[in-house]
């Protein structure tokens, strides 16, 4: 008869070494990953070291100097697995405003502080921990146990994971992504389309405004028609759509009629949206603002697309993941969508299926205050150690 969850939870959990668990972390910690500029390589190199003493076979990959992801895998065959967390962190900033060195990896209160701790390098380190549990209590199973510690997700990922899943890299059955969801399971995500609109004027001198055709007031008609180019649809985990425009440039000088504007504009999508629609979306935008000003000239580039994607509840890899942190938290799992972008989509357009799930706060990374409860880190271990257990499991 097969384990239950909780069975193998507790023949896991005394292999849980939890001072080289955070070791691990601190030293991940300490080498600086910020992107950008962009340089994971430092970071990659502990990671590999860890993943060899671990029995992985590794391999690096850099489409550009220092852009290093690894991809480490250990076993054979089918079912593979593939858990994949990022190397990178967003930059500390002003290092004033922590009150500490971001990169020190302080530990207080049983939390250890720092910039990546929770986003993302505690699910790394908790991966790390679940595959010596694995072995520890001989409960790898059979196939192939694949960790793709992944450069760029910070900047969408062109430069990490996409590459390694375009090239067949990381060919799995199931796809585990580490980020810090509270050790929230994570079955459904939102796309991201990233456009650039551009609006035409003509120049005069800012004395005589009628003379010229400003672009800027032009855009700011364009601006208002946005909202109402979202489509009237929602989804139960995921909420609507939303539109966001985050920067905006134009103009050359205050006593000259702006000629040029310029907005990035960041359109979430749900399941179901693709490009086109999309795009119709922003264009029928575009038709509003000229029905108002009709001498507006615009152009739409589309700059990067991410497509949103849901998972099956029933799916092994939800299941599996569920059970998992029910195991190592003694509460029932959350299963939750998650508004933001992750890797978790490169696999998802593959026909992967893929979850997201890790310890830390969503809310605490990218601030001053990163921090990670290592009690919560250590479950994550646990959790990922019996969801593993479960997806690899020999064969009846």
């Amino acid at each position: 008869m097969s384990q239950s969850p909780g069975e193998r939870a507790s023949i896991l959990r005394p292999h849980l070494d939890e001072q080289r668990l955070t070791r691990r972390l601190a030293e991940l910690v300490r080498a600086r990953s910020e992107n950008p500029p962009g340089d994971e390589a430092e970071a990659a190199g502990r990671a590999a070291a860890m993943c060899e003493e671990e029995g992985f076979t590794v391999t690096v990959h850099e489409p550009e100097p220092r852009r290093t992801s690894i991809v480490a895998r250990r076993g054979s065959g089918r079912p593979a697995i593939v858990f994949c967390s990022h190397l990178d962190v967003v930059p500390a900033g002003d290092e004033r405003r922590w009150g500490r060195d971001p990169f020190a990896a302080e530990i207080a209160d049983g939390t250890l502080l720092g910039r990546g701790s929770a986003d993302a390098k505690a699910s790394i380190a908790a991966a790390l921990e679940a595959a010596a549990m694995l072995a520890g209590a001989e409960l790898a199973g059979r196939g192939t146990l694949i960790l793709a510690l992944v450069a760029d997700e910070e900047a969408m990922g062109l430069k990490g994971a996409a590459p390694l899943v375009a090239a067949g890299e990381l060919d799995a059955d199931a796809a585990i992504v580490g980020e810090p969801t509270s050790l929230k399971v994570v079955h459904a995500q939102r796309g991201a389309s990233w456009f650039r609109i551009v609006t035409g004027g003509r120049a005069a001198h800012g004395s005589a405004p009628e003379r010229g055709r400003n672009a800027i007031v032009h855009m700011a008609e364009v601006i208002a028609q946005l909202p109402r180019s979202l489509p009237d649809i929602d989804h139960p985990l995921l909420g609507g759509p939303s539109v966001n425009v985050g920067v905006i440039r134009g103009g050359s000088k205050v006593n000259v009629v702006a000629d040029r504007c310029e907005i990035e504009l960041d359109r979430r999508t749900l399941p179901g949206e693709d490009e086109d629609s999309v795009r119709a979306g922003i264009e029928a935008a575009l038709a509003a603002a000229r029905r108002r000003v009709p001498d507006l000239q615009a152009e739409v580039m589309l700059e990067l697309s991410g497509g949103a994607f849901e998972v099956s509840a029933d799916a092994a890899v939800v299941r599996a993941m569920a059970a998992g942190v029910t195991a190592a938290t003694g509460a029932p799992a959350r299963l939750t969508g998650f508004r933001g972008a992750s890797d978790a989509r490169f696999f998802a357009e593959a026909g992967i299926d893929a979850i997201v799930c890790g310890p830390g706060d969503i809310a605490v990374a990218h601030t001053a205050d990163e921090r990670v409860d290592l009690s919560e880190v250590a479950a994550g271990a646990v959790a990922y150690a019996v969801a593993l257990s479960d997806l690899l499991a020999p064969g009846p």
